[in-house]
């Protein structure tokens, strides 16, 4: 990768609102048609997605909605276990983890109701569908940092402690009234469906006949409440170079956990997403193998962090990958309320237990 792509991705990463002409002004190069032809070819390489529009989930509506890691065991086959776990409508995401001993899934819902959340999840190891679950629940909001491309590949961890000025991870309430079109346009813009004419095409499809000013007048009440944000996703090497690993740790206090999560590989060549989970710290990082050769070695050194889980994830969207778009059709409009009936899929469940 040339020095030149290479400043081209640190400015799009750090500033994502950034338009083409901008990005001409900031880099060396010296048409737009040159910069759009750039990120077209980098998108294609798989190296650049977005721009993407993450979820404030916690300013969606007025009841208390959470988003939940699910680390799954099971016996069974790993595509058996999706199976079961699609039918709960929350699910956003299933990744599988690569392991010798045992055969575990990392799986992401949003929760309108933790307890039943829970139930769903016995339910399913009762039955011998899973053998164990833990759930962790986030309290902060994601932060996401793309990679520094003149950064080190395999960084240091020395700086862990290092005191800081932390960003705010605060999750924010609700204070918007959001409105149908407002709802309707959210999973397209979190799947890259940015462009409003192919929203507007495809709500056409399913009988909503919004404008184009409609739909331009949500997106831009979103990004202005906080309920959206821009971004973009950037791996820091081409795909097959690249492996994916989620971290737990766990410290004795909150603060320095803010600070050791700031901290991690800051500056390097990693891509990294990092949340508070109650009394733990969740990392997700995008990176070169080496650098994961020697990470649990410097991590242990680290007297401050008590415990410490690694999850390898299984690179590529294969059979074991599961993604889908936020459901949202519970969202009631004059209550400002979002509740999944996990009474029914309860049901659905029992039923698949009894048809297997």
């Amino acid at each position: 990768m040339s020095d030149r792509e290479k400043e081209l991705l640190n400015v799009l990463g750090n500033h994502p609102e950034i338009s083409i002409k901008e990005l001409v002004n900031y880099t060396n190069y010296k048409r737009e048609s040159s910069v759009g032809r750039k990120l077209h070819q980098l998108r294609e390489q798989r190296i650049l997605d977005g721009p993407l529009y993450d979820l404030n989930y916690s300013k969606l509506c007025k009841n208390p909605l959470h988003k939940m890691f699910c680390i799954i065991e099971t016996d069974n086959n790993q595509e058996i276990v999706i199976a079961y776990l699609k039918l709960i409508e929350p699910l956003r995401l299933v990744l599988s983890v690569l392991s010798h001993h045992k055969k575990v899934l990392v799986a992401v819902f949003y929760s309108s109701d933790d307890v039943e959340m829970k139930a769903l999840l016995q339910l399913l190891k009762d039955n011998n569908i899973i053998t164990d679950y833990l759930i962790r629940v986030w309290c902060s909001k994601r932060m996401v940092e793309n990679p520094n491309f003149f950064g080190d590949y395999n960084p240091s961890l020395d700086n862990l402690l290092s005191p800081r000025d932390i960003p705010d991870m605060s999750l924010k309430c609700h204070d918007t009234c959001w409105n149908e079109c407002d709802i309707a346009i959210i999973p397209y813009l979190r799947f890259n469906d940015t462009k409003l004419i192919e929203i507007l095409r495809k709500e056409k499809n399913l009988h909503r006949s919004w404008t184009y000013e409609q739909v331009r007048y949500s997106r831009e009440k979103m990004l202005k409440h906080g309920l959206i944000r821009k971004d973009y996703s950037i791996y820091p090497f081409s795909p097959d170079q690249c492996i994916r690993f989620g971290l737990f740790l766990i410290t004795e206090d909150t603060a320095l956990m803010q600070r050791i999560l700031y901290n991690f590989a800051r500056g390097a060549r990693v891509y990294k997403e990092y949340v508070l989970c109650e009394d733990e710290g969740w990392v997700y990082c995008v990176c070169h193998p080496s650098f994961l050769k020697d990470l649990m070695r410097k991590l242990d050194q680290v007297e401050e962090i008590k415990e410490e889980e690694i999850y390898l994830i299984r690179t590529g969207s294969g059979k074991y990958h599961f993604a889908r778009y936020p459901v949202l059709k519970y969202f009631d409009f004059d209550e400002q309320t979002l509740k999944y009936p996990y009474h029914e899929y309860r049901e659905k469940i029992k039923q698949k237990l009894e048809n297997d």
